[in-house]
Order: C-alpha cells, then sequence, then structure tokens
C-alpha cells in the first residue's frame, strides 16, 4: 500500500505527543511493508533512515500555520499522486491538513480514500467550520481513545460510526532501568524522592493544581527536604508556573529542567519515585504510558482519556483535576508506602505490554487503511 501523508512534522525530537504518535506510528507502517509519501516543509526536520519513507518538500519552510498549510499542500499532493500514484490520503491533523486533502480530492478528482487521525477536541470557535466538516467529509478517522471518539460525538455533534479506536504504543526502549547518578547528581536528586511531570507546560497540563498539591505535600510530610517535584519540558505557561512557585514558597522544592531530548527520557523516568500528570484534556496521555513501561506509578488526574491509560489503584491512583488536596494524597500515600508504588509500577508494565504496543497499533491502523480502500474501490468515497 502506497499512503500519501502531508504533515506539518514529524520531528525526531519533539515535545508533542501528537506529533511523537506520527512518527512512531508511520516507522512501524514502513516497518509492516507500506509505502509512506510524505509531504514536509522545506526545513523540517526529519528521520532520514526509515526505510519505504520518500520525502517530498514545499517551497516554504518549517512553520505552517493552519491556514497556510491548506492553500500550499493540495498542489503538491497532486504532484506526488501524478508521480506515484497512491492508495490513500492521510490526515495527520483535522485543522492543518484535512481541508486541503479533500479540497485536492475533489480538485484533482483523486480516486483514494481520505482517512484522518484525531487525538483531542481544544475549545475553539472554529471547531463547526473546520473540525467538524472534516470529520463528517473523511471516508474513515482514527481516535487514539474511546474518549476522543466520544468527545467527537459530544463536543463536535458528529456520527461516529466511521471512528475507529486505535491506542498508542509505547516504543520498546522505555524500561525499568537503575537511576542514572551521573543525571541524579546534577540535578540535586541524589538522594531524594521525585515526582517527576514530564511535557508540555501549557494550560491544559494543569500544572498550577500540582504545585498547590506539592504544597500540601510538604507541609504534611515530617521529612520535606527529601522530596523534590522535577518539571521536565517547556511551554507558555513557564513564567506563570515559576512566579507560582514563589509565590507558595517552593524554591528549592521545585526544579523547571527544560527540554528533554528524546534519547534521555528513559533516564528521566527512570530518576522518577512517581510520576505526576495532573491534565485536564488528554486524548490519550503518551507520557503516563511511557512511565509505566518504566515501572513507574501514576499519579494522574480523572479527566479526558488518562483512565483508559492508568488503571485506578491498579497502575496508579486518578484524582479529582480540580482538587490540589485529592493529589496531595495520592502523592503521600505512595510516598509513605514504597511498596505499593512498586506494585503498581509491575501492573503498569504489564498493562502497557498487553495494551500498548506499536506494532499492534500500526497492524490494527493498516487494517483500518485497507478497509477503506476496498470501500473506495465499491465507490463509497465520498465526494
Amino acid at each position: 500500500m502506497i499512503i500519501c501523508s502531508p504533515h506539518v512534522g514529524v520531528a525526531p525530537e519533539s515535545s508533542s505527543g501528537g506529533e511523537v504518535y506520527e512518527r512512531e506510528l508511520l516507522k512501524h507502517l514502513a516497518l509492516l511493508g507500506a509505502e509512506i509519501e510524505l509531504i514536509l516543509p522545506g526545513r523540517a526536520p526529519v528521520w532520514a533512515d526509515i526505510p519505504n519513507w520518500h520525502v517530498s518538500r514545499t517551497r516554504l519552510p518549517r512553520g505552517f500555520r493552519w491556514y497556510v498549510s491548506n492553500l500550499v499542500f493540495p498542489p503538491y499532493i497532486k504532484r506526488v499522486y501524478d508521480r506515484r500514484p497512491f492508495d490513500l490520503l492521510r490526515v495527520h491533523s483535522l485543522r492543518f491538513v484535512g481541508p486541503a486533502a479533500l479540497w485536492a480530492r475533489r480538485r484533482y478528482r483523486l480516486p483514494v480514500p481520505v482517512v484522518a487521525h484525531h487525538h483531542h477536541v481544544d475549545a475553539n470557535w472554529l471547531n463547526p467550520v473546520i473540525e467538524r466538516r472534516v470529520v463528517e467529509a473523511c471516508d474513515l478517522v482514527v481516535t487514539v481513545s474511546e474518549f476522543s471518539r466520544m468527545q467527537l460525538a459530544s463536543d463536535l455533534g458528529v456520527r461516529t460510526d466511521h471512528v475507529a479506536v486505535v491506542y498508542d504504543g509505547i516504543g520498546k526502549e522505555f524500561e525499568s532501568q537503575p537511576k542514572d547518578e551521573k543525571l541524579a547528581a546534577r540535578l540535586g536528586m541524589r538522594d531524594v524522592k521525585t515526582l517527576l511531570f514530564l511535557g508540555g507546560l501549557k494550560p491544559r497540563k494543569n500544572l498550577g493544581v500540582l504545585l498547590e498539591a506539592f504544597r500540601l505535600v510538604l507541609r504534611e510530610r515530617k521529612h520535606a527536604h527529601g522530596v523534590q517535584l522535577l518539571l521536565a519540558g517547556r511551554g507558555e505557561s513557564e513564567a506563570a508556573l515559576r512566579r507560582q512557585t514563589l509565590q507558595l514558597g517552593l524554591e528549592g522544592a521545585v526544579h523547571f529542567a527544560g527540554f528533554v531530548p528524546e534519547g534521555e527520557k528513559v533516564a528521566w523516568y527512570n530518576l522518577a519515585d512517581i510520576f505526576v500528570l495532573p491534565s485536564r484534556l488528554e486524548g490519550f496521555g503518551l507520557v503516563a504510558a511511557e512511565a509505566m513501561a518504566c515501572g513507574k506509578p501514576v499519579v494522574a488526574s480523572r479527566a479526558g482519556a488518562l483512565p483508559e491509560v492508568v488503571a485506578d489503584s491498579e497502575t496508579g491512583i486518578l484524582c479529582d483535576p480540580d482538587d490540589p488536596a485529592d493529589f496531595a494524597r495520592a502523592i503521600l500515600r505512595l510516598l509513605d508506602n514504597p511498596s505499593l508504588g512498586r506494585t503498581m509500577g509491575k501492573a503498569g508494565l504489564a498493562r502497557v505490554k498487553r495494551l500498548f504496543q506499536w506494532d499492534e497499533s500500526a497492524r490494527r491502523t493498516l487494517a483500518i487503511y485497507e478497509r477503506a480502500v476496498r470501500e473506495c474501490g465499491k465507490g463509497r468515497t465520498r465526494a
């Protein structure tokens, strides 16, 4: 099968769970034998050694906005089809690529199905204008969780009988390892209990509630100096979070570590005693599953798709995203009972091996693509 996938980016280094998903899924589809025709901005970074990846470049450099990408991509889609007729046109983002793929198919009369991938819906006044119309016009849609499938119906009001759920996978490099003592020493985490958040510092990650919870943890814990919170990542909320840290008197106990490269993530997860993810919205929650693969108990919000990833009271503890005290109780329970954390860590690893594997995700996705191609051949593709 030949798959055309116009893309804003599949960078080898990214703090975006969605971009990691795209990069890994496309790699594993290629390893199954699918030929991937990628269309990328002119200077967008990309892996150079993936078999069956073929990269076309636009004249514009990296950094497309959604209204630019939808104007740029259609003629490039046509050029790829003229050079190498593909079987399926793939949409990695409803807003950034969806209109372009549908316009290209209609304008150039391409006899191929359009299949979209979807993670979650962010509140925006354009959702009914763009996202809803793209979902309705695509032949099939793949979401990464039952939550994201149901959100299409609840937030966009679209039918979901053509929507399939395929969970994310976790790379085999994510595994339990001994603590990297050099990294721990560099961060000042050698002889402390470490709470780790890893991801973008953005509003929906709800990190203000985590800081409030951490203040309560330090108030209750007798040896407060032995617990540290490590925030690994960058984002628009960083300045506000630094101010809140000072206001709460947490300086010295909260560490802003900045961006963590892909190749170092496993070592960072293995620094943690507890992984924390207080997000109000996750279409899947890739970092929670990565932490579980490294044998870490997870304290997360009872929100979005996180209850599908973290089994409450089995692989971690789910909390009210609006209640810092609830998070504090969960964290203290694990700090005061290390054996419970180890038990949850082992259960988390087993859950990842059972449910969240890229090989299986790619096989199921490819089966959905094959179904779309078969139905297109029967004349069922939408105009």
